[in-house]
Parts: structure tokens; C-alpha cells; sequence
């Protein structure tokens, strides 16, 4: 039991450290169709 729940802590923290930096290169792969977009 003990072992699942360091491993689902390992999971969780895993996802929080990742979780920003995905979100930061969705935003700029945002912003880069917009310019796409508003060229045309």
C-alpha cells in the first residue's frame, strides 16, 4: 500500500512540473496561428 501511494505522488508531482510548460508552448503554438491567420 505504501508503495502505491509513493508512486501516485511521483505521478501527481510529475504532472504538476510538466503541466505549466505544456500549457506555456500550447499558448505560443497559439499565438503562431493567429499570426498565420491574420496574414491571410
Amino acid at each position: 500500500m505504501k508503495i502505491i501511494s509513493v508512486f501516485m505522488l511521483l505521478i501527481y508531482w510529475s504532472i504538476m512540473i510538466t503541466a505549466p510548460v505544456m500549457s506555456k508552448n500550447s499558448i505560443k503554438n497559439l499565438n503562431k496561428d493567429r499570426k498565420i491567420v491574420s496574414n491571410f
